[in-house]
């Protein structure tokens, strides 16, 4: 071979190791800080519900449900239909609404109790553009006696 081939055989070289170093880094970088490359959908996936995990006896409490998308953002574009439930179901606390309508992808109702106990709230999907899991949270009604 001649000098000049052996130097387009250099630069192929040296090209492909950039291109392999260069893909190994990627690899790395994926792996270290893998939501850069993830693409995060505006559309909702799910129910969230917005309260506070312990409310006084007898008080009136305002919640909050949302739609929200992977992220924890909410999607105003849903209008969806959603049913809540407490479990235990003959619990002393009561809702203002046994099922809501989003609007602009949220919706607000009450809650109060009247009695010291632990209640668990569950927001289930009904109908709406696409199915949304379902929230639950925990909340402790006590007396400030």
């Amino acid at each position: 071979m001649t000098m000049k081939s052996w130097r387009k055989v250099e630069i192929g070289q040296t090209l492909l190791s950039a291109i392999i170093l260069i893909s190994l880094a990627s690899l790395a970088f994926y792996y270290v800080r893998p939501t850069i490359f993830k693409y995060s959908s505006p559309e909702a996936v799910k129910l969230m519900l917005s309260s506070p995990h312990t409310i006084d006896v007898n008080r009136l409490e305002v919640l909050r449900i949302y739609a929200a998308n992977s992220e924890d953002q909410i999607d105003r574009s849903r209008n969806d239909t959603v049913d809540l439930s407490l479990n235990p179901p003959h619990s002393g606390a009561k809702l203002s609404a046994a099922r809501v309508t989003l609007l602009n992808g949220e919706a607000t109702f009450t809650i109060t109790g009247t009695k010291n106990e632990v209640v668990t709230l569950t927001a289930t999907w009904v109908n709406g553009r696409t199915k949304l899991e379902p929230a639950a949270t925990t909340i402790s009604f006590l007396s400030l006696l």
